[in-house]
């Protein structure tokens, strides 16, 4: 999975911060961040850069000066690292046995949407199920397929030409122009990256309110934030941080319980022994469900 230059620059200070609480609005899942501080941070994203890369594409012969430059190529995430941001998303597959189903050609399709999994599921027969896993799992296996929600493709025909930092968009991240978060526990700033235009739209508000917020969305492509992160130059992406898809989130908690269910039936989950409230993570990743775990224990942003 790779994908063109997605250049991100940093130019001025910070405008205005503003905290946000769970009781705000308890059916609206990204404005009830309390874990997060929100605040313009005026960064320009993509336009105003990628004329100068033309401009010294005409002069280099068509190679950019940014891409040669050792900074650009110096400018890059160790792989570990990007494992543990991937490792924030979940994504749902088909298993069969102790495999996931695979196509003709070999490949296994990876969804966004647990329900568009499962609505795949239900037409075929045998013993299969819908399993989620995190989205690090299999994103560098050649052999899968990542599936982009219907939802969030629907989203992206709602952002102008303008505002796509990509003319190809396959799994589609939204973004606002200035946006950074910062998690009040750690201090650690961030620039938010959503799967779902609707969330990011609900946390933007409350910055810039609701006639300029959805003026201000960007999208890039999951494909090339990625191929930034480890392939230079990275820029503001160092700071990135992925927020999936609240219901995805919601989807593998429920898939946690229903583990320990099916293990202890006659017992409280809670009480369950042998079976943690945090699962162990793959390469590069924390612990489990709990503060800081599975997919950073962004389950807690999001009242059910």
């Amino acid at each position: 999975m790779s994908g063109s230059l997605l250049v991100l620059a940093s130019l001025s200070a910070v405008s205005w911060t503003l905290g946000l609480s769970h009781s705000s609005a308890p059916t609206r899942p990204a404005a009830a961040m309390g874990m997060f501080e929100a605040r313009h941070a005026a960064v320009v994203m993509g336009r105003a850069e990628r004329r100068q890369a033309d401009k010294r594409n005409k002069k280099t012969g068509g190679r950019s000066a940014l891409s040669q430059s050792s900074r650009g190529r110096d400018d890059v995430l160790p792989r570990t690292e990007v494992l543990a941001r991937l490792s924030e998303i979940p994504v749902f597959g088909i298993k069969s046995g102790a495999g996931f189903l695979t196509a003709e050609d070999g490949a296994a399709c990876f969804y966004l949407d647990a329900r568009e999994a499962e609505r795949m599921c239900s037409k075929l027969s045998g013993d299969v199920r819908v399993e989620g896993l995190p989205l690090s799992e299999v994103y560098f296996d050649p052999k899968c397929r990542l599936k982009a929600a219907d939802s969030a493709l629907r989203q992206l025909e709602t952002v102008p030409p303008s505002a796509r930092l990509d003319p190809k968009i396959k799994v589609p991240l939204f973004c606002v122009d200035g946006l950074q978060t910062t998690d009040k526990t750690t201090g650690v700033a961030s620039l938010p990256l959503f799967n779902c235009k609707l969330e990011l739209l609900e946390f933007a508000v409350q910055v810039y309110g609701e006639d300029l917020a959805p003026k201000k969305v960007l999208v890039t492509d999951l494909a090339v934030v990625v191929s930034n992160m480890i392939n230079g130059p990275a820029g503001l992406l160092r700071s990135a941080r992925f927020f999936p898809d609240a219901k995805a989130l919601t989807w593998m908690d429920e898939q946690i319980a229903r583990k320990k269910t099916s293990m202890f039936p006659s017992q409280m989950l809670s009480d369950a022994p042998g079976i943690p409230d945090t699962l162990p993570l793959g390469i590069g990743g924390g612990g489990g469900w709990g503060g800081g775990g599975l997919f950073g224990g962004l389950k807690d942003l999001f009242p059910r």
